[in-house]
């Protein structure tokens, strides 16, 4: 398969990601590729990759685990999940592809789509990553035991 090519149009597009998450779940087993959520109120998006794209909805659906990496760091594509509910986002397959080129092909479509929800424009890569001061804290107290929920 060419990968240079210009491709701009999702291979599947679920319009609701609230109604379609059964659909979402089912159809990606056993999948890998490249997906956008697409924010409907704002128009920001965020573009991401998986091996196993079904595991990877499944997470972003599963609360708990986002309410709790929310609170030891920042995600720009979490927190408008929660904000704005799952029924104001649609979720497109930008493509399915071989896990070997997973990055060069989320690389190419965060080059072309420039989402605003990708807090690093580099596909698989956290260098220039900058957490916050609070979150520098809670870190430094779960390390030394402290329980960081006391402290806000």
């Amino acid at each position: 398969m060419n990968y240079n090519n210009i491709r701009r149009i999702p291979t599947v597009t679920y319009v609701n990601a609230y109604i379609d998450k059964l659909n979402i779940s089912k159809n990606n087993k056993k999948k890998s590729g490249i997906y956008r959520w697409n924010n409907l109120i704002t128009g920001k998006s965020y573009v991401g990759s998986s091996i196993y794209l079904s595991n990877r909805f499944n997470i972003y659906y599963y609360l708990t685990f986002i309410k709790t990496k929310l609170n030891k760091g920042s995600s720009a594509i979490y927190s408008a999940l929660l904000k704005y509910d799952y029924s104001k986002f649609s979720l497109d397959i930008l493509e399915y592809c071989e896990p070997n080129v997973l990055i060069y092909r989320e690389q190419y479509y965060i080059d072309i789509f420039n989402p605003e929800y990708n807090i690093l424009k580099v596909a698989g890569n956290k260098f220039g990553f900058k957490h916050s001061e609070v979150t520098k804290t809670k870190r430094s107290l779960s390390h030394k035991g402290i329980n960081h929920h006391f402290f806000g």
